[in-house]
């Protein structure tokens, strides 16, 4: 039972290699579309009840371009904000009379090329990609492969919330470094000059940007912050949170305020804090990313920026729309960056004081 589970679906290739033919020639036998040799139809029709393969009628569909599909490709589905973006894409996309076809990456660069191909073979007019490719040079891709890519991506894909480094490609965002730069200057104005942060890979397109803002509030105060007040660890889920709240928490002298770089590292941050019965902001203040929907509800009330989501996906989806009328394939690429709200509730006390601003 179990093998039958895992099996795969036989395919229209899967067919040819059994007949001994092209896959073309499996189509014409199937669409009736061209006329075949008897002995060469009657091998095609064995190996078909062979391996009982049937047609896919969404994948013919799609390349009778009897529906319009357009894919996205997201790096996680646990997280409230891509889940968001997810309900904003789907519902802008069927105002536009396309369907949605979803992908998860989870994060490895590797499948979300594999998502890529597979959606542009199956037919999808273009992509939105939520991309976790730093820069396409460290795929060690084949040169051909590589030069398809970027044409493809030039022309068929919009990313939204990062981009990857090396290329110019439409993108949709926020203003990162604006946002955690007003977050900062919020530490600093209720007194706070022993600051820290907990964020991703410098290397991270968001992560940059949002320590960017960090450290122009820092310099322009004239702010000194110790090395051992910051932790940048692997990306920016609630792992990073963990780790970060365990290193700067367990201090001999802590940072009094810590900037926390996304929804993700809250949670995780939160979670230790609590353990070692840390109170927040009686103890250490905090600003972070997202207003996840347990902010407005569950005490500390966190002081965020809140990005976006559901106008990030409707911008995506216009820019992509717009991509693929346009009658000029080799326009400039468009970078649409959006502001984020910065959502003032109770995790910030001022310095010296044990209370927070509701």
């Amino acid at each position: 039972m179990n093998e039958n589970k895992n099996k795969k679906r036989p395919t229209l290739r899967d067919v040819a290699k059994l007949a001994g033919v092209s896959p073309s020639t499996v189509s014409h036998v199937l669409n009736k579309t061209r006329p075949v040799l008897p002995e060469t139809e009657k091998k095609v029709l064995e190996a078909i009840r062979a391996i009982s393969y049937r047609k896919n009628p969404i994948a013919s569909a799609l390349k009778a371009q009897e529906l319009r599909v357009v894919g996205f490709i997201v790096s996680q589905l646990h997280n409230v904000f891509w889940l968001r973006i997810i309900r904003s894409i789907e519902f802008h996309l069927s105002q536009q009379g396309y369907h949605l076809f979803l992908g998860c990456s989870y994060g490895e660069p590797g499948r979300e090329l594999e998502l890529i191909e597979t959606m542009y073979r199956s037919g999808v007019e273009g992509i939105i990609v939520a991309t976790t490719i730093r820069c396409l040079d460290e795929q060690n891709l084949a040169p051909a492969v590589r030069e398809d890519l970027l044409r493809f991506l030039a022309e068929r894909v919009v990313f939204i919330d990062t981009v990857p480094a090396d290329g110019n490609f439409d993108f949709v965002g926020v203003n990162n470094e604006e946002a955690s730069y007003r977050l900062t200057n919020m530490l600093i104005e209720n007194g706070h000059t022993e600051l820290g942060m907990i964020s991703g890979e410098p290397t991270m397109l968001t992560a940059c940007e949002r320590a960017s803002g960090f450290w122009r509030a820092v310099r322009e105060r004239g702010l000194q912050v110790k090395e051992e007040h910051i932790f940048l660890g692997k990306g920016m889920g609630k792992k990073v949170g963990v780790e970060g709240a365990k290193k700067l928490l367990s201090l001999k002298d802590p940072p009094k305020a810590i900037f926390l770089t996304s929804g993700n590292i809250t949670v995780g941050f939160l979670e230790v804090a609590r353990e070692m019965g840390i109170r927040i902001p009686q103890d250490i203040s905090i600003v972070g990313f997202d207003d996840i929907e347990w902010t407005p509800v569950v005490e500390p009330f966190l002081t965020c920026a809140v990005q976006p989501a559901w106008d990030m996906g409707e911008e995506a989806v216009n820019l992509l729309i717009e991509k693929l009328r346009d009658s000029k394939p080799k326009r400039a690429p468009r970078e649409i960056r959006l502001k984020c709200e910065l959502l003032v509730r109770s995790s910030i006390a001022p310095n010296g004081q044990k209370g927070g601003k509701n």
